[in-house]
């Protein structure tokens, strides 16, 4: 399975990437479980607060992703 992540703002600092393709064995992943890996991978994105969109929409921790999702990073914003 191959899915695009794309991060923004200070997630993209933290990660030093705007974007990256990751490539998975397992074909049975949620949201929870790559949100856990990619903690793994980058450690520092636990100290922040952040969502996770995927395809353009807010969904549970507990959705499946299938191949070719895009998987977004958001730091928390405000608007005014």
């Amino acid at each position: 399975m191959i899915l695009n992540i794309k991060y923004f703002g200070v997630l993209a600092e933290i990660t030093k990437k705007k974007e990256e393709q990751l490539v998975l064995e397992d074909s049975n992943v949620t949201l929870n479980s790559l949100k856990m890996k990619m903690e793994s991978a980058y450690q520092e994105l636990q100290k922040n607060n952040y969502s996770i969109a995927v395809n353009q929409a807010m969904v549970g921790m507990d959705t499946a992703i299938k191949d070719q999702d895009v998987i977004a990073f958001l730091p928390p914003f405000a608007g005014g």
